[in-house]
């Protein structure tokens, strides 16, 4: 083979070389280091909670590959058990499966998004009705992408519920890091199912 045709294969090679890195990396852009952080705007229609009325709910609406999830692991789990402690029952939503979710959430009965709720901004996020069934508070656990008692929106509703004061939040402007829900979320009934 002459000299010729072996540089013509090797300028070849190199460009597909190059060609498959550069679509390697617009991939992995477009799938892992897009910003998460986003406004998004929270509305929730009046749904009946996961459970019978007669006590606080909360619903974790969850991803565990999503990299907002990672920063409220931790205080999600602490905040579960203390006011679990307290008679809040609780729920998740979003993540189907309990693979790879933290312990304290995989072992919750899961709670389908009802259909009215198709819209759903994304994940980590929460929905908490008060014990007489009327919803609460729709939105993120806190700015940003971690989350702590300092921090949370949470912990200041569910207070205020257990303490019996009237809580009214379902429409709110954030800026919060979320994931978009799978896409066999959308549309299910809204009973609870064990893990």
């Amino acid at each position: 083979m002459n000299l010729w045709v072996r540089r013509l294969l090797v300028s070849l090679a190199l460009l597909v070389w190059v060609a498959g890195l550069g679509w390697a990396y617009w991939w992995f852009e477009g799938r892992y280091i897009k910003s998460f952080e986003r406004p998004v705007f929270f509305q929730a229609e009046q749904v009946a909670p996961p459970f019978a009325p007669g006590q606080v709910q909360v619903v974790h609406v969850w991803q565990s590959n999503c990299p907002c999830s990672a920063g409220h692991e931790a205080y999600v789990e602490e905040m579960t058990a203390r006011f679990a402690a307290r008679g809040v029952r609780f729920a998740r939503s979003g993540q189907r499966l309990a693979a790879g979710m933290p312990t304290g959430l995989g072992q919750l009965d899961y709670w389908a998004l009802p259909a009215a709720w198709s819209d759903w901004p994304g994940a980590p996020s929460i929905a908490i009705w008060s014990a007489d069934g009327s919803l609460a508070y729709v939105g993120p656990y806190s700015d940003g992408a971690h989350c702590s008692a300092d921090s949370s929106f949470v912990e200041p509703v569910l207070q205020a519920l257990l303490d019996g004061r009237r809580v009214n939040i379902t429409q709110q402007d954030s800026v919060s890091c979320l994931c978009d829900l799978p896409a066999d979320q959308e549309g299910a009934d809204a009973s609870p199912v064990k893990p």
